[in-house]
């Protein structure tokens, strides 16, 4: 005899909720026109630029509830170019410089794409990191500028770092080895073309791409050290164009400064030797394991 399953009882389908675009645009009206009530009000100069924030934060947390994605990132977009006119144009600021205007402006326009990553990660099915990559563009461009004197060394370094990060953390999340690879060498060459040639002088231009390259060649060892921590995978091939860079950078610093060759492979071989006995701490049960 068939069991014949009552469809009324069977289980349906998660349907997405009905966006409404008259409440959506509704509310958004709403916070323009009370932003803009208020501050004629309290006549603080500054209120208004809260109208465009607002509003990217009404248009984020709708379309996180609602679980639509592009309302999210329009939002979220929204939110950070809001947040960055307000913050490079509020009166305190207005007293520095453009300069400083220019820096304030691009960390807070990149807050707005880290919450768009962190708004797809707790309300859909999938997060959003390459809104990440963008951030850290950003964010490291304005980090550069208030913090640094903005020489392209200095570019190289919150650059590297701003891509090199959130790639590494979208490889790990997502079980992406490419990602991971493409990270770890971000994160060391930009510091590598920093401390390579921030203070380089034109006679000392082998010893600084000596530094560049070790440097680079700790990026191909980081390789080999994440994907045992990470995956579970013992990658070695890593470990050859890494001792090759690190002999021919340790080559190129001793021919053009051999004065400092002592100081500079004592610590960049204790790093190595950090490296490498964290790896085989990790391998304490087996290399085939």
């Amino acid at each position: 005899m068939m069991n014949h399953v009552n469809p009324s009882l069977a289980e349906k389908p998660t349907e997405k909720p009905v966006l409404h675009w008259r409440t959506l645009l509704g509310g958004i009206l709403l916070v323009a026109g009370g932003i803009l009530f208020l501050d004629q009000y309290l006549r603080t100069t500054w209120l208004t630029l809260l109208i465009l924030p607002g509003a990217g934060l009404f248009l984020y947390q709708y379309g996180a509830r609602m679980r639509y994605t592009g309302l999210v990132i329009a939002g979220g977009i929204l939110l950070g170019i809001g947040a960055a006119l307000a913050a490079a144009f509020n009166p305190i600021v207005l007293k520095q410089t453009w300069w400083a205007q220019l820096g304030n402006g691009l960390i807070f326009f990149a807050i707005g794409w880290l919450a768009i990553t962190a708004g797809t990660a707790l309300y859909s099915s999938r997060t959003a990191w390459w809104a990440l990559i963008p951030g850290g563009v950003v964010g490291g461009l304005g980090v550069c500028i208030l913090f640094t004197p903005f020489h392209w060394m200095d570019i190289a370094l919150c650059v590297g770092l701003g891509v090199g990060l959130p790639l590494l953390i979208w490889g790990i999340a997502d079980s992406l080895y490419g990602l991971v690879i493409a990270a770890c060498l971000l994160i060391t060459l930009g510091p590598g073309i920093y401390f390579g040639w921030s203070q380089a002088r034109a006679s000392e231009g082998l010893a600084q791409t000596g530094i560049t390259l070790v440097w680079f060649s700790l990026g191909w060892a980081l390789i080999t050290l994440l994907s045992r921590m990470i995956f579970r995978r013992n990658a070695w091939w890593p470990l050859i164009p890494g001792g090759i860079l690190a002999v021919v950078g340790f080559a190129l610093f001793i021919g053009g400064d051999p004065g400092n060759a002592v100081g500079f492979v004592s610590n960049t071989g204790s790093v190595a030797l950090m490296i490498l006995g964290l790896y085989l701490l990790l391998m304490r049960k087996g290399i085939h394991h």
